[in-house]
């Protein structure tokens, strides 16, 4: 079952992000708080069993269908046996009503050594494994790290690689200066 968290269980969220994330892809503090408070992102939660056991995080402008999720991630004690893709298969019946599903994960050329490398690859692996596709045609950077975008069609129909540019810039729009967002486009279809 997912259910959106309140502000209290929105920052239990964020300590479990500093265990999941790379530090480059933790918010500040007090910035996550604030995009909370405002609803300009929606943190929620998944349960087995009645024990929290995934979470994830969405940005979506103006009900567009295309959702951007910031953050995904099994709480470390609860992964394996499956959970992530019975978390997949529940965030796709919890969002059928939207179009596509966005994520953003480093590239291999952001790891500084092996350990790095191998988790990169491992959240790259995950993220496949749950359905996602990269679209290859893509070069994307935020606040200079470079990122791999990753898209899941909820509704089976494809999408532009220029949709999902569009998409992202207005995700985006307004949260930081536009200098820190880069997106290159080679093709029009990933």
């Amino acid at each position: 079952m997912i259910k959106k968290a309140n502000l209290e269980k929105a920052i239990e969220i964020y300590k479990y992000m500093e265990n999941d994330f790379p530090e480059s892809e933790i918010p500040d503090f007090d910035k996550y708080l604030k995009l909370t408070q405002n609803n300009i992102h929606s943190v929620y939660i998944y349960e087995e069993d009645n024990q929290e056991v995934a979470y994830f995080i969405t940005m979506e402008k103006n009900n567009s269908g295309k959702v951007l999720i910031s953050h995904l991630a099994v709480i470390k004690e609860y992964s394996g046996n499956g959970v992530i893709k019975r978390f997949i298969k529940a965030i796709e019946e919890f969002l059928s009503d939207k179009k596509i599903l966005i994520v953003e994960v480093e590239s291999e050329k952001n790891a500084k050594n092996e350990k790095e490398l191998e988790v990169i690859n491992k959240r790259l692996n995950y993220y496949f494994n749950a359905g996602f596709e990269k679209c290859n045609d893509i070069k994307y950077f935020l606040y200079g790290v470079d990122y791999y975008i990753l898209v899941y069609n909820v509704q089976d129909k494809k999408i532009s690689s220029n949709e999902i540019v569009s998409a992202i810039e207005d995700i985006y729009d307004g949260l930081f200066p536009k200098k820190n967002l880069i997106i290159n486009l080679f093709n029009s279809q990933y």
